[in-house]
């Protein structure tokens, strides 16, 4: 191939790929926020479950 070709092949390359991460870029903040979302839910969950370790007494007689 000669030089031309080549520098223009990457051009080409590099453009499809921006147009690819650019139209897959709403699909990634959604999943970034639906990560979120569930780390925020565990992270309650866990602070429940410790402060049920910590203080058995105020939670006798109550279901989970």
């Amino acid at each position: 191939m000669q030089p031309l070709m080549k520098i223009l092949n990457l051009i080409y390359l590099t453009i499809i790929h921006l147009v690819k991460q650019a139209w897959s870029l709403p699909q990634t903040f959604a999943n970034a926020i639906k990560q979120r979302q569930r780390q925020i839910i565990l992270n309650e969950r866990e602070v429940e479950r410790l402060d049920r370790i910590r203080n058995p007494s105020k939670y006798r007689g109550k279901e989970i």
